[in-house]
């Protein structure tokens, strides 16, 4: 089993931004709160003059994707999101709420730093996952980086690439092929 860190093509591919002054607690509020029910679409724009991705840069732990992207993930992603429309005069694209934070690191094989306190992970230097929490999950963040980029299965990745959708990057995290067991 392979896990992957979900991250974007920014330099390729121009990213949006929000149109208007945004509220920096809004953002850091993707952390795996429900928004749907008082989710007002947002307004957001291009940042340069470049062509944009199924997959836009916007904030590393927020992923953003048009509608081809929604259609060929949606059933893979759709229990473990919520779809939030933004408003933006290139097309159709959505924020992605990952509202499924998991508590499945394995401390005794991962390695990190902790802050002053011994207790609180401030990064992580290597990443072990039990396999039994995250087995048949897509997309998801930890409880330790819940306002971080969040992670992605093989499956995930697979179809990303099957379906040629650009824009989409991704980096191992975890392979259990080849972790310290």
């Amino acid at each position: 089993m392979r896990i992957w860190h979900l991250k974007f093509e920014v330099d390729e591919y121009d990213n949006l931004t929000p149109a208007e002054e945004f509220d920096l607690d809004e953002i850091q509020s993707f952390d795996g709160r429900r928004k749907i029910n008082d989710w007002k679409p947002m307004i957001v724009k291009k940042i340069e003059d470049k062509p944009l991705s199924n997959a836009p840069g916007f904030s590393s732990h927020i992923p953003v994707i048009d509608k081809l992207a929604l259609e060929k993930l949606y059933d893979i992603i759709n229990d473990f999101v919520e779809i939030l429309p933004l408003q933006c005069s290139e097309g159709e694209y959505y924020a992605l709420n990952i509202t499924e934070v998991l508590d499945c690191i394995d401390y005794e094989k991962s390695e990190y730093k902790t802050f002053s306190d011994g207790i609180r992970i401030m990064r992580f230097i290597k990443y072990s996952f039990r396999e039994d929490k995250v087995n048949g999950k897509h997309i998801f963040k930890i409880v330790d980086e819940p306002r971080r980029r969040p992670f992605v299965s093989d499956e995930f990745r697979q179809r990303v690439l099957n379906s040629n959708l650009t824009g989409f990057k991704f980096e191992l995290a975890w392979d259990s092929e080849n972790s310290n067991q």
